[in-house]
């Protein structure tokens, strides 16, 4: 919370500059056989190179459970096939180094102890290691995609994130201006760069082989990861009451979310993952700020109630408007992958899962010791007094917000086992 509440008026007045700058900087000889060529179409083959990350075909291993398991399957089997592509749009859950591109030398995971399980050192991602789409990248033989804003040799071959830490479902600029519905504009730039590119007389075998097949727009899976943060703003940075956030703030984030699938669903996208809230009353971040409110009655797991209840709202009312979407257009595929529901089981039964009750509310890389191991004022990455814990594996919140590369890994474990965490419209 802190790095969004000193840096944003940067953002902001940056923000005024042309988003598409930062693609003229990814043109890359290997897309164009030769020099000549490569001066041909520079706005079009600038778009064509930045887009972001990918997350792979998941449904296939859900279609097997029982709808007593918790799955409401509408009946469309997609089959054991990976997915042609991954397109994903979010925040910090599922952002692998937008932020760190398009801003640099702003963000807390820019810095260790992030990165320090897997990579050994900082990605751009906000935990110790891999996210939930890496994992999920990794179970079909998919590299990790990138960034939007890769600004190195990127392939798009297997999809693109455009995810970016901080970002809100709802037109909003601060503290991050990469809302969804640009995320989802950026896409409808790509697809249309990629189309004219490929169609060009001058592309190439590295292009082609380098950005998603015209058909990998249609049959491709589309991960939406977002919310959170509109909730977590209005709470904590405008000191709104839950009910206030549950009346006006939530509407708007599903409203947006809503959109966004019908704006994709236009540009041909059929298949769909949605995540939904997070139980953001068992965070430490949330247990920390939150326990010394108005709003600090716990539930029987620990959990602050009030909190939860506006995750728990929220979720409903997705389902409700994915159930909706689903009636009033054919042909279409929406998954919802109930991460509000795992954190649950797994702070009820952190040994089931493999973790340690007594680090089930703490932080593994924070400051302040029992019982959360969460300072807003001392964020990890963000100041030195911040350390990381021994075992990350123990530990199912990283830095008091953000899940740690044994939660991530689990949730994905579980999700491939049909458990009732994902649910079908």
């Amino acid at each position: 919370m802190r790095l969004f509440q000193t840096k944003t008026h940067y953002i902001s007045q940056i923000f005024n500059v042309n988003i598409q700058v930062y693609h003229l900087d990814n043109i890359k000889a290997c897309y164009f056989s030769s020099p000549d060529q490569s001066n041909q179409n520079p706005i079009h083959r600038s778009n064509m190179v930045n887009p972001i990350f990918s997350l792979y075909w998941v449904w296939a291993i859900f279609f097997f459970a029982s709808e007593s398991d918790g799955f409401r399957d509408r009946g469309a089997v997609l089959g054991h096939h990976s997915p042609p592509a991954i397109f994903v749009f979010g925040d910090s859950l599922s952002d692998t180094g937008n932020l760190m591109a398009a801003f640099p030398f702003l963000a807390d995971a820019e810095n260790s102890p992030y990165g320090s399980t897997f990579f050994h050192g900082p990605s751009g991602r906000y935990s110790d290691g891999r996210l939930i789409i890496d994992f999920m990248a990794s179970k079909w033989g998919f590299p990790f995609v990138e960034p939007y804003f890769e600004n190195i040799v990127p392939n798009y071959r297997r999809g693109i994130n455009f995810a970016v830490s901080g970002a809100t479902a709802r037109n909003v600029t601060e503290p991050i201006p990469f809302f969804l519905p640009l995320q989802t504009d950026q896409f409808v730039r790509f697809k249309r760069s990629v189309n004219a590119s490929l169609n060009s007389e001058h592309k190439s075998d590295c292009l082609v082989s380098h950005v998603p097949e015209v058909k990998s727009f249609e049959d491709g899976l589309y991960m939406i990861f977002i919310g959170v943060n509109d909730i977590l703003n209005s709470l904590f940075l405008n000191a709104s009451a839950p009910p206030f956030v549950m009346e006006e703030i939530v509407p708007r984030v599903i409203s947006s979310i809503f959109k966004a699938v019908q704006d994709l669903y236009k540009e041909g996208a059929k298949n769909f993952i949605v995540f939904n809230i997070p139980a953001i009353g068992c965070t430490p971040m949330v247990l920390t700020l939150g326990s010394s409110g108005p709003f600090n009655s716990t539930d029987g797991l620990g959990c602050l109630k009030d909190y939860n209840q506006v995750a728990r709202y929220s979720n409903n009312e997705l389902e409700k408007a994915l159930a909706i979407l689903t009636h009033q257009i054919e042909h279409i595929n929406i998954m919802v992958a109930d991460i509000y529901g795992f954190m649950l089981k797994t702070i009820a039964n952190p040994a089931r899962y493999g973790f340690d009750d007594r680090a089930k509310f703490k932080a593994c890389c924070g400051f302040g010791g029992d019982p959360f191991n969460y300072n807003p004022l001392v964020p990890c990455g963000g100041n030195p007094a911040a350390k990381a814990c021994s075992q990350p594996s123990k530990y199912t919140s990283w830095d008091g917000l953000h899940f740690t590369d044994a939660f991530n890994h689990r949730f994905v474990e579980e999700m491939m086992k049909s458990t009732p965490f994902p649910k079908f419209y």
